[in-house]
């Protein structure tokens, strides 16, 4: 679209044939701009591709054709903009999922002390939703082979793993709220 001849027609305003050939003519120099900012080729054609569907969707905010370079330039820069705001929420996102997943195989290991857990634990886990109270019942006190429930769930592994350090941590919370900070770090001070 940015930068192509084909399909010109005679219906277009003047100035619409200007932003046209503006884009074709600058192409390269935007082109230069977004590497020199992205550092590659192919980040670079995918910010130009958008920017020039973006001139074209928004040509009517073009008030003064003198000024065209200037507001091209604004575009572009607003266009590479979003992409660095997307490519950040991508690399929070993947980040997330990464730290979840170390989570969850850490999840994986047994719980040290289970011999010395609270009396707590058996009354509050009612209070979690049945779902991680389910699970906490069937593997950590019933001692339910986590395979088997997962394949009793219908779900994968890594996603039992996932689900069963959540509902710990919210037993972990629930736990909190009811014994205080004693049940931290264990429950040999438990009273």
């Amino acid at each position: 679209m940015c930068g192509s001849k084909s399909g010109a027609r005679d219906d277009h305003a003047p100035e619409d044939v200007g932003l046209e050939t503006a884009l074709s003519t600058n192409r390269s120099a935007f082109l230069g701009f977004l590497i020199k900012r992205l550092g590659n080729r192919s980040d670079a054609e995918d910010v130009l591709q958008e920017f020039c569907i973006r001139v074209l969707a928004r040509k009517e905010q073009l008030r003064e054709v003198g000024r065209m370079d200037a507001w091209l330039y604004a575009v572009l820069r607003s266009t590479l903009n979003d992409h660095y705001r997307k490519a950040g929420r991508h690399n929070r996102l993947k980040d997330a999922v990464s730290l979840e997943a170390k989570s969850a195989a850490v999840a994986e290991d047994p719980i040290d002390g289970m011999d010395l857990i609270c009396k707590c634990v058996k009354g509050l886990v009612t209070e979690l939703r049945p779902s991680d109270a389910s699970l906490i019942q069937r593997i950590d006190i019933d001692e339910t082979d986590r395979a088997t429930v997962a394949a009793e769930l219908g779900i994968k592994p890594g996603t039992l793993n996932v689900r069963l350090h959540r509902a710990r941590a919210a037993l972990a919370d629930t736990l909190l709220t009811h014994c205080g900070p004693c049940c931290r770090d264990g429950f040999e001070d438990c009273s």
